[in-house]
């Protein structure tokens, strides 16, 4: 399969085969599986994935591993054309997907300053108390 790249406001519903839609704005990106199987993928653009561009041809690093679909395909997509790499094992494809949500969770609360953390803790209770007296009439 060949991609190409078509930058987007919004992510279509439906998507092509061959196309990665790319909304620069929300850093996101979607594409079919490459092997035909029809999964959607969604890519974090650019907290996990780059994608670069020389006219409608796109490239995809690093590899696309699609660890949530029977088909376990593991693949780069260089200058459009699709570079098939060994499949995961579905324990293995488990395993980089449960460290991918780490990585991501342990970043997003290292990245919120001590004026956040305080201010999301006080809205929290402000909000469980209001949740109190209007549960209580």
């Amino acid at each position: 399969m060949t991609y190409v790249y078509e930058a987007v406001k919004r992510i279509p519903t439906t998507l092509s085969p061959g196309v990665i839609y790319h909304n620069v704005e929300f850093e996101l990106a979607a594409l079919r599986c490459a092997c035909g199987c029809g999964h959607r993928i969604t890519l974090l653009v650019p907290d996990g994935h780059r994608i670069s561009v020389q006219g409608a041809v796109p490239s995809v690093t690093p590899s696309i591993l699609v660890g949530d679909a029977p088909c376990h395909s593991h693949y780069f997509i260089s200058s459009g054309e699709v570079e098939w790499l060994r499949a995961f094992s579905p324990s293995q494809a488990e395993a980089v997907m449960r460290g991918q949500v780490a990585r991501h969770v342990s970043a997003d609360r290292a990245s919120r300053s001590l004026w956040e953390r305080w201010r999301r803790a006080v809205l929290r209770a402000i909000g469980r108390v209001m949740r109190f007296f209007n549960g209580s009439r």
